[in-house]
């Protein structure tokens, strides 16, 4: 199976353009997120399944979860917990048109 840390720079720009949709009008701050989005284009790319969907979106979160640098402020770790739930809850309502549903995930890019 083809995994995220594998892909070359080249590879990753084909695929993944940070927050917001390839090519999509809306382009949300990244603030720190940047690594997190580009892991979760890689797996709407791969697709499959409704269920691969929700464990994409889901594991989108855990990682703007982990982003989180404890080190800040109260404020600004509250501010970006808010930020990532807001993100989580925009793929899971507009996501649904970027993933690419199939019979199997992608092997080959």
């Amino acid at each position: 199976m083809l995994r995220f840390r594998q892909l070359t720079r080249k590879q990753k720009e084909k695929i993944c353009n940070g927050c917001g949709s390839k090519g999509g009008f809306i382009n949300p701050p990244e603030f720190l997120f940047h690594a997190s989005c580009d892991h979760h284009d890689f797996l709407y790319w791969l697709g499959c399944t409704e269920d691969d969907r929700l464990k994409a979106d889901k594991s989108f979160y855990k990682y703007m979860q982990l982003d989180i640098v404890n080190e800040d402020s109260f404020i600004k770790r509250l501010y970006y917990k808010m930020l990532a739930y807001i993100y989580y809850k925009a793929v899971r309502i507009f996501g649904k048109k970027y993933f690419n549903y199939a019979y199997e995930k992608r092997t080959k890019i």
